[in-house]
């Protein structure tokens, strides 16, 4: 066992958080002082990694009750039955895996317009219901479903929580759905994390550990569109770092591998790459370097493409994003009313990220002080700014 955790990568303190042990209990099993059940060892084989082997070792070892180890010729013949029972001894099911996967999914997909708050509830309970089933007998295939499942809720809820200006909780979050993609051999939940990270980096003005972060996640899943999303954070950090000519290189890289993917099936799943959503990157850097003709192209095209034909919107956040890049190029061309008027639009979105949207309040702040520093004119985008600032919570 000890020597299958260190070729896995654990330290016994990793194992015995993953495998809801103790690190005495561990310890104790390494130096041949407890064996664990047979459910137990299978789960420890899973989660090592050992294909069986930690399985067959038991077997081979397992006190006589004389103290010796015997042979596995001399178990009796129906030993290995027992323990394969109890490995495919289960209270979940193939149907309960698909219903949890789907629900999961519209969880996922309603990241874009429902209420922060509601969303983050309901995510919690799904993954508390994951829990408890993790706690209980399943196959080896149904607890690695049911990490992968507790992997996505928990990614959701990171989302959630740094949207509603919950920075430590939306970190403790990353770091769990980081674990649990580890832990379970799903590279794209691993490949997110990181992608959060670079999030969290972007709009905390650490732009250059973005592309640490954007390495990481890529090198996680290269085959996953999620390298479409962190190629996205890449040239956003470099856009606010000036680097004009590397933001048009990431771009340019980004669309390619756009293309090599199929459009998703749900392009609203907030951990999918849709072609949409290059609209929306693009337009980001733009602003950032200054092209805001450009900009405002792609901001329109936001505008329409989060439009539903009944006049709301499917995506408020983009949309309230576009509206400030709308701002900051009225902004530019001397129209100051203009650009409040937008700015207001904004920042009165009932579905925010209270963070991100701080962050570019902050940068359309920066534009307005260097066009307009001391001019009385700025006023009314001023007032709009303050009365955003005024709502935002406390730190």
């Amino acid at each position: 066992m000890r020597r299958l955790r260190l070729a896995a990568g654990f330290s016994q303190a990793d194992l015995a958080r993953a495998a809801a042990w103790s690190q005495s209990q561990v310890s104790r099993a390494e130096g041949n002082r407890f064996t664990p059940d047979e459910s137990t060892i299978a789960r420890l084989d899973q989660l090592v990694r050992a294909d069986g082997a930690l399985v067959a070792a038991h077997l081979m070892s397992t006190s006589n009750g004389s103290g010796a180890p015997v042979n596995a010729t001399d178990k009796t013949p129906w030993a290995i039955s027992d323990i394969m029972r109890q490995i495919h001894r289960t209270d979940v099911g193939g149907e309960t895996i698909d219903q949890l996967t789907a629900i999961t999914e519209e969880l996922c997909c309603e990241y874009a317009w429902r209420n922060a708050e509601d969303l983050r509830r309901d995510a919690q309970a799904q993954l508390e219901y994951v829990g408890r089933l993790l706690s209980g007998p399943s196959t080896l295939r149904e607890h690695r479903d049911l990490m992968v499942i507790a992997g996505w809720l928990t990614l959701l809820i990171g989302c959630v929580d740094y949207d509603l200006g919950l920075p430590r909780h939306a970190e403790s979050a990353r770091i769990a759905a980081s674990q649990l993609g580890r832990e379970s051999g799903h590279g794209e939940i691993v490949a997110w994390s990181f992608e959060m990270s670079a999030w969290f980096a972007l709009t905390q003005d650490r732009y250059r550990s973005v592309s640490e972060y954007t390495e990481a996640g890529s090198k996680a899943a290269p085959n996953s569109s999620v390298v479409v999303q962190l190629a996205a954070q890449a040239a956003k950090a470099q856009a606010r770092m000036g680097n004009k000519a590397e933001v048009s290189r990431i771009l340019d890289e980004g669309h390619r591998l756009l293309g090599e993917h199929e459009n998703p099936s749900r392009p609203e799943n907030h951990f999918v790459i849709d072609p949409a959503k290059w609209d929306f990157y693009a337009m980001d850097c733009y602003r950032l370097v200054g092209e805001h003709g450009r900009a405002s192209e792609h901001a329109h095209e936001v505008l329409r493409l989060s439009r539903k034909p009944d006049g709301s919107e499917r995506s408020p956040m983009r949309a309230s994003e576009a509206r400030l890049t709308l701002a900051v190029a009225a902004l530019e061309s001397g129209d100051v009313e203009g650009a409040a008027a937008w700015a207001r639009q904004a920042f009165s979105a009932e579905r925010k990220s209270v963070t991100h949207l701080s962050m570019l309040a902050d940068e359309l702040t920066e534009r307005l002080h260097h066009v307009m520093a001391g001019d009385p004119g700025a006023r009314p985008l001023e007032d709009e700014l303050a009365a955003f600032r005024a709502t935002l919570p406390s730190r």
